[in-house]
């Protein structure tokens, strides 16, 4: 249970909950940053090849088909090779159709080129681009060596003259006629691609780790608020405590001034009736030595009877002074017959027989005497209730355990039923009739003992008696949990 003075455990909610959650989105932020944006871009950049490469292998397949109407004879290499120029050049493909194919021959020179009119029949082996590459002689090399291939160089963006740009282009040879067909992307258009790409990764991230962060401000606020509430309702149930504690310490005080009230107003009836017949046999006037003697007894007995309400008054002290609240080393033994004498004169009266059954070893112990006196005399008076006269009650103690000592309080009454067993330390439980008990006696003795970091059990059995065993360590650890 959290007690009202402890604080929000921040360091065990930081290190289980803040720190895992922080850590994963450091570990998403930096898998998508340097594993996710590289693959996009990679996968950006190899899908417009593809395109551009399924493209090209379009476009030479039009070169294909009309190379083999010249095979059959349908048209001339000359018919063929201008109907595929006418389409060539008006094969246009993009957002705003300005991408393009070209056509080169393996010299190099060019076949078609739709936005490079004063390029065409030119040779271009000497034409360079900004970089000073020779960029139809790479397209040679690259189809003389494999047929097709990637060449990357810059040029002008589409028809737009003034603009030179990086570009990609697949090209491809048609070897029967000499020619080499291609297109190209320019790189600026795939980096924009690949930009808004990335940065709508860049959006659904932030909205992650946005998400996930309102989740971790959630589940603060949430512990934070659960905690506090406990702690209100803990601080409600301590105060609550206090006030059963109270209550029953009033109880008990009331059950105790009831002994005491009795013990002492025997005595004092006794002194009152004596002293009254005393007065009366001084008073005659032919006072005998019968007489005499008859007052000198009757003084004896109220001497007697006084002494004896000094020694419940003594005992009555005694038992305050000890009920201090503080732990210290003390002799069970002691603290056991000056509890049996406080309330020994009432079990007399009820014509029950108290007896303290004392180990001889030893009997040192770090407690707090008050409240171990307390669930004695709670026990005792327990065990009087459910006693009939001429039954006997018996403190015993066994002390041959060095790490504990064990007392049990046993007695030879009414007993509790089975069913009765299970809530008997339980608040409010109580096996009476009448209204006299708050059945908090054995709730308060089950908390000393628990607070001293013992046991407490019981056996009993109707008609035969009961019988509570009480086990305490020697040293003092008050338990935690209590």
């Amino acid at each position: 249970m959290i007690t009202p003075h402890i604080s929000f455990p921040w360091k065990t909610f930081l290190l289980r909950v803040v720190f895992p959650t922080l850590l994963t989105i450091i570990l998403f932020t930096s898998v998508f940053l340097y594993v996710i944006i590289p693959t996009i871009r990679n996968n950006g950049i190899e899908r417009k090849k593809e395109m551009i490469k399924e493209l090209t292998t379009t476009a030479w397949n039009v070169i294909a088909k009309y190379h083999n109407d010249e095979l059959k004879g349908i048209l001339t290499r000359e018919q063929a090779q201008k109907e595929v120029i006418e389409q060539i050049k008006n094969m246009h493909y993009g957002q705003q159709s300005k991408d393009y194919f070209w056509i080169n021959d393996m010299t190099p020179r060019m076949i078609i080129h739709p936005y490079r009119n004063d390029l065409y029949g030119k040779d271009l082996s000497n034409y360079t681009d900004l970089d000073g590459k020779k960029v139809f002689i790479e397209i040679v090399k690259v189809v003389a060596k494999s047929g097709s291939g990637f060449v990357t160089y810059k040029w002008q963006e589409n028809d737009n003259s003034s603009l030179i740009i990086p570009k990609i282009s697949y090209v491809k040879a048609f070897a029967p006629w000499g020619w080499v067909i291609g297109t190209g992307i320019y790189i600026e258009d795939i980096e924009t691609e690949i930009t808004q790409l990335i940065k709508n990764g860049v959006a659904a991230a932030i909205a992650i780790c946005t998400f996930n962060f309102l989740i971790l401000i959630w589940i603060i606020s949430g512990s934070y608020l659960k905690h506090k509430k406990e702690r209100e309702a803990a601080l409600e149930l301590e105060n609550i405590k206090s006030s059963l504690a109270l209550s029953e310490k009033m109880a008990s005080l009331g059950t105790l001034s009831a002994m005491v009230a009795h013990e002492i107003n025997n005595p004092l009836s006794g002194i009152l009736s004596y002293a009254k017949l005393s007065s009366r046999y001084l008073q005659k006037e032919n006072r005998t030595d019968a007489t005499i003697d008859i007052v000198n007894n009757n003084l004896s007995i109220i001497a007697s009877e006084a002494k004896r309400c000094g020694e419940i008054v003594k005992n009555l002290l005694l038992f305050a002074k000890q009920s201090q609240g503080n732990v210290s080393k003390v002799h069970l033994n002691d603290i056991i017959i000056l509890s049996t004498k406080v309330i020994d004169h009432s079990a007399k009266m009820k014509e029950l027989e108290l007896l303290a059954e004392l180990d001889s070893g030893d009997d040192t112990i770090f407690c707090d005497p008050g409240t171990i006196q307390q669930i004695l005399v709670s026990l005792i008076v327990n065990a009087m209730e459910s006693s009939t006269q001429g039954n006997r009650i018996i403190v015993r103690t066994d002390y041959t355990i060095a790490e504990s000592i064990q007392i049990l309080v046993i007695d030879h009454g009414h007993g509790i039923a089975e069913s009765d067993l299970p809530f008997i330390f339980d608040p409010f439980f109580s096996t009476k009739d009448s209204n006299s008990s708050l059945g908090l006696g054995l709730s308060a003795v089950y908390g000393i003992v628990h607070q001293h970091s013992g046991t407490i059990q019981v056996e009993s059995q109707l008609g035969v008696g009961t019988t509570f065993t009480i086990i305490l360590p020697r040293e003092y650890n008050e338990n935690p949990h209590k």
